[in-house]
């Protein structure tokens, strides 16, 4: 799996290169955020404007992130696809993981907390 980094003032901006957040990725996905959890990253978007389709496996990867990042970080995901954010709304997790529209809307609200 390939990602794009990039650390920004309020946090870093995680991007997914892939179309899929799935079982097979999953593993993969989840070691990456922990490394960058673990080397001090602390505040954390998530861009999902690549990611079309993500199933139980890739929502438990986000998932592991947020729980990674307790209690002193934080994680907001963005760009979220209809597709996508539908299963957030679907398992009522936007209700626990922020979602904004876009990266600029996410950096916004990391600065203002």
């Amino acid at each position: 799996m390939k990602f794009d980094e990039r650390q920004e003032p309020e946090a870093m901006v995680v991007k997914p290169l892939e179309n899929r957040l799935d079982s097979y990725v999953a593993d993969e996905f989840k070691v990456y955020m922990k490394n960058i959890v673990q080397n001090g990253h602390l505040k954390i978007v998530l861009d999902l404007s690549d990611i079309d389709f993500v199933d139980s496996s890739g929502l438990g990867a986000i998932i592991a992130t947020t729980i990674a990042l307790r209690p002193q970080g934080q994680l907001i995901v963005c760009n979220a696809r209809d597709s996508v954010l539908a299963l957030f709304r679907l398992t009522r997790m936007d209700r626990v993981i922020p979602m904004k529209s876009d990266v600029q809307e996410a950096l916004r609200t990391m600065s203002s907390e």
